[in-house]
């Protein structure tokens, strides 16, 4: 595909490869690597995402036969801990069966098919909550009540596994007992995250919010920055939207996306109103902020410097974050420290690289009513230098209809959440009212390719299955 204009830009906000050249160095591989693949624009029926038999397809297709992100190891820090992984209809027991081994088991008990794990739980067996039966925690068959009414009943009866793989802190499992192995799937993923450690991170907060809208739905809302001018109008005097680099990497076994949204500039769609300086003054105050008054550096006094703009918000960001959390964060650029960088690996997996929004996304599809599904996200940070790996909090749930700003843990970033919570169910309902001349998607070359991408997956997944 020829002609794409990858971005738009105006004198004070420049594409973001113009900006890298302003920004304080080194920079690192993956700020400076750039995509090797582009999806082809193709029409997209809105019935991929309300129509049932389609849902079911992907039961089958997508989530019975790829790898996909469970939970973070963290989630079950001692031996015997284990949580549900429920994707639509199917369930998943996620264990701790050693020190550093892991298993998955389907939520099934062998008897009358009981769900085994309905919540975090923890000891050294599963027990059926109906009958009593009981399993050790490598999935071996320990007792069954009654057992002389049983004779077909032997050792053969242990749990049934699936594949579990490990990468940065985070337990990924597939059903498929012919899958290749996880490091294919992660694609570009291991080599641009090298200097990041995602595993030497813990979890500050993590919410599951329930949403009247599509699993794909959701994704597509956070695979763009172009809804910002509309949805979130009021970040645009320091959020860079239109510049957004959007990046797609092939190799082998996978196709990994990636968009960089710049921060401490303004939107190149108020056609230079605010100035760059203005923007990171607005930046700044923005992090500080998010700090609240307890800030451990006071911000930088803007008015009596020469200079002052994404380098300068980043210097003290770094010099913040470092104070306060214990950190060092020398080896991070300035895009690393300020801006949104937000990598995609479908169907399910959202890990944000660098300090600007350090977040780690989960979608999933909930229940068999494509309507419906879940968002996981985690507010991630550093482990403090020489210290022990603080405790994971527990997970709060938001309902259909519960806000995140109800809670304030999540601070400034619970309002833009929620600007994009209002959009989704309007979206899901959109589509099942269209037109039927009318009833695809109509999406940017550049801007929405990863949207693009995502449905490249998962018919990828029902073209090789069917």
């Amino acid at each position: 595909m020829t002609g794409i204009i990858e971005g738009y830009a105006s004198k004070e906000s420049p594409l973001f490869q113009d900006m890298l050249a302003n920004d304080a160095g080194p920079l690192s591989a993956a700020i400076q690597a750039r995509g090797n693949y582009r999806p082809s624009i193709g029409e997209i029926p809105f019935s991929t995402y309300t129509d049932r038999a389609y849902a079911s397809r992907e039961m089958a297709h997508v989530w019975g036969k790829t790898w996909q992100y469970a939970c973070r190891e963290e989630d079950i820090p001692e031996v015997g801990d284990r949580i549900p992984y429920d994707v639509g209809l199917l369930s998943f027991i996620i264990i701790r069966t050693a020190e550093e081994e892991f298993k998955a088991f389907y939520n099934a008990c062998l008897h009358r098919g009981t769900r085994l794990c309905t919540a975090s739980e923890g000891g050294d067996e599963i027990k059926c909550p109906f009958h009593g039966w009981r399993w050790r925690i490598d999935g071996k068959l320990k007792r069954v009540p009654s057992k002389w009414d049983f004779p077909g009943v032997d050792d053969s009866y242990t749990l049934p596994e699936i594949k579990v793989g490990r990468w940065g802190g985070c337990l990924f499992v597939n059903p498929d007992p012919n899958a290749g192995p996880l490091e294919d799937a992660l694609g570009v993923l291991v080599d641009h995250f090298a200097h990041f450690d995602l595993a030497n991170r813990f979890t500050l907060v993590r919410t599951a919010k329930k949403i009247r809208a599509n699993w794909k739905t959701v994704w597509a809302a956070f695979l763009e920055a172009y809804h910002v001018e509309e949805t979130h109008f009021d970040a645009m005097e320091f959020t860079g939207d239109a510049n957004t680099q959007y990046d797609a990497f092939q190799s082998a076994g996978a196709i990994i996306s990636r968009l960089i949204t710049p921060a401490a500039v303004p939107s190149p769609l108020l056609q230079d109103k605010v100035s760059a300086r203005d923007a990171a003054v607005i930046a700044v105050q923005s992090f500080a902020a998010a700090f609240g008054p307890d800030a451990p550096v006071a911000p930088p006094n803007h008015a009596e410097m020469a200079q002052f703009g994404r380098r300068e918000v980043a210097a003290w960001r770094r010099e913040s974050m470092g104070a306060m959390m214990g950190a060092d964060f020398s080896h991070l650029c300035d895009a690393e420290m300020i801006d949104s960088i937000q990598y995609a690996m479908f169907p399910n997996f959202g890990p944000w690289l660098g300090e600007g929004l350090p977040l780690l996304y989960q979608f999933l599809p909930l229940g068999d009513n494509p309507d419906e599904s879940l968002f996981t996200v985690r507010l991630m940070a550093p482990i403090p230098e020489n210290a022990p790996r603080p405790p994971c909090p527990s997970l709060t749930r938001l309902g259909f209809d519960d806000c995140f700003e109800s809670l304030p843990e999540w601070g400034r970033i619970a309002h833009v959440f929620d600007q994009d919570m209002a959009n989704l169910p309007n979206i899901q309902r959109g589509m099942h009212s269209a037109a039927a001349s009318r009833s695809q998607l109509t999406l940017g070359r550049y801007q929405e390719q990863r949207i693009a991408l995502m449905h490249e997956f998962v018919e990828g997944c029902l073209a090789g299955q069917e």
